[in-house]
């Protein structure tokens, strides 16, 4: 009975110690530091972003197929096969210091635009929890580069249908508040899979 008891304490605490956190599941491939992309790439964006207290926009250039044909983001989604997906991935996360605040993600969001959490470009948010190393938030985390991804099938056919992706395929990035000071955060490549 005592082995039963210690048991059940033991679920708890782990339950308590995980169970708020918002667990990522990706079918991304991992990529090497090197410069090749994963199979299936669509499109890229090589460097290192910086984000700061207002919103960061990037431009993803699309990867040629193996005809050299580029094809954007809209006709991709228009043929794209039964059983198929698109995802945004995020790698290399990298802060100074934990910035305290999530980032709303945004695709193909006009210029001009002021968005709210209704938005059909936002497709979900990112944050820096595990992107330092434990007890260290002077060093940005060489040791375990991570990884986050999205599932953007259905934003993409949604902004399709209304008529909102453009030729050239952007992210905006805004943070929901004030990063902490000097927590420097940096996501170092961009990229967007079809598996």
């Amino acid at each position: 009975m005592k082995l039963i008891g210690t048991r059940i304490l033991i679920v708890s605490v782990v339950w308590v110690a995980f169970g708020s956190m918002q667990l990522v599941r990706s079918k991304a491939p991992p990529v090497s530091q090197s410069d090749s992309l994963p199979s299936g790439a669509v499109a890229f964006v090589g460097g290192p972003a910086s984000l700061g207290s207002g919103s960061a926009r990037v431009t993803l250039e699309p990867v040629a197929e193996s005809n050299t044909k580029q094809r954007t983001l809209e006709a991709r989604i228009g043929t794209l096969a039964r059983g198929r997906h698109i995802y945004l991935v995020v790698r290399d996360l990298q802060v100074a210091g934990q910035p305290g605040v999530l980032f709303r993600l945004y695709l193909d969001l006009p210029s001009d635009a002021k968005p709210i959490r209704t938005d059909p470009h936002y497709f979900g948010a990112l944050n820096f929890y595990n992107a330092a190393e434990a007890g260290r938030f002077d060093a940005p985390n060489e040791k375990n580069p991570m990884f986050v991804s999205y599932d953007i099938t259905r934003v993409l056919r949604n902004l399709r249908a209304q008529k909102l992706l453009s030729d050239q395929t952007t992210l905006t990035i805004i943070p929901s508040g004030t990063p902490a000071p000097q927590s420097d955060p940096r996501i170092g490549r961009i990229e967007i899979v079809e598996q």
